[in-house]
């Protein structure tokens, strides 16, 4: 029993690194995710077809793919074209570009939702 409970204590360093590591990529990639994410929002929505196509090509192939698969792809597939990351850094990336199409989605739908009065009465009171 002794040696079970030693066995934990020698173990809390590695799992509070952990901890920290978790929270910085989730944290991290909620942000860049969000920012970029906001980004192909307005590309999405944009009257320009090739841009939109773009957005649109993005979030289906990020959306379409597993984490895991994309995780593996920045971290093993992209020294093979001369790009090596760090483990912490190209999950980072993996996190941020999949956040990126879900909140792409998210946030075009939230600013599709808004009825054109609502924006013309924004615009009346000099809301821009």
């Amino acid at each position: 029993m002794e040696e079970a409970f030693q066995l934990a204590l020698d173990s809390v360093p590695f799992l509070l690194k952990g901890a920290y590591y978790t929270v910085i990529l989730s944290l991290g990639g909620m942000f860049f995710g969000l920012v970029m994410g906001f980004g192909l929002a307005l590309m999405r929505l944009s009257r320009f077809k090739l841009v939109s196509w773009i957005a649109r090509i993005y979030v289906s192939f990020f959306r379409g793919t597993p984490l895991l698969v994309q995780l593996f792809v920045i971290y093993y597939g992209l020294p093979q074209l001369g790009l090596e990351l760090d483990p912490l850094p190209a999950a980072l990336i993996g996190f941020s570009l999949n956040m990126a199409a879900y909140a792409c989605e998210i946030l075009r739908a939230a600013i599709s939702s808004i009825e054109r009065g609502q924006w013309e009465a924004a615009a009346s009171i000099g809301m821009t």
